[in-house]
């Protein structure tokens, strides 16, 4: 496995600086905020910046409900079958973000021929750090939960710790692709309508 082939991303509002790439370049894993960048723009621009990338980890819901599209046996308006599985958000509550994740996901691969899986990373934290884990992190406790993190795969490395919340669930998403990319992981979902990869 190519570790720089594939990146994990925390997606945020459009301009609100919380989107993070994730991103092993051969040496140890960096993060690229977006800050008060347009985020889809970012992202966009900087994988056009790394072709090698060829895989998206991308921690934002990339369909709805497959009863919007009448297939047969799906019921729910609200959740896909993944989403209940990880009681995850529903991707119609996320609204806009939702509809910008799969028209980014779209032009990425029209234009790019990348590939992008959807990852949730408090699925993962969950798995790995139990309790420990929250969405009001601090620095220190990132600092102590990204070492456990790491600690879990010595070959990799850190140049430095995440020092917010989206550096580190950016960081979750990478390590949901490193997971998927070695054949590790698990998947929530059903395939017509949505997977998640964990």
């Amino acid at each position: 496995m190519d570790i720089r082939t594939f990146a994990g991303i925390d997606y945020g509002a459009k301009t609100s600086g919380n989107t993070v790439i994730c991103y092993h370049n051969g040496q140890s894993l960096l993060f690229f905020d977006a800050l008060k960048k347009d985020a889809d723009s970012f992202i966009f621009e900087w994988m056009h910046q790394n072709p090698w990338v060829s895989n998206l980890f991308l921690d934002a819901p990339l369909s709805l409900p497959a009863v919007y599209f009448q297939r047969e046996g799906f019921i729910n308006y609200h959740y896909r079958h993944c989403d209940l599985a990880l009681k995850a958000m529903s991707p119609l509550f996320l609204g806009g973000l939702t509809a910008r994740a799969m028209e980014l996901t779209q032009k990425l691969r029209s234009v790019l021929n990348i590939q992008t899986y959807e990852v949730y990373p408090k699925a993962l934290a969950q798995l790995w750090l139990g309790n420990s884990y929250h969405k009001k992190l601090s620095v220190v406790e990132m600092t102590q939960l990204g070492k456990i993190l790491i600690q879990k795969h010595p070959s990799l490395h850190l140049a430095q710790s995440p020092h917010n919340q989206h550096q580190f669930d950016a960081l979750l998403a990478w390590l949901s692709g490193y997971r998927f990319m070695s054949n590790q992981h698990l998947t929530f979902g059903k395939a017509e309508e949505g997977l998640i990869i964990v």
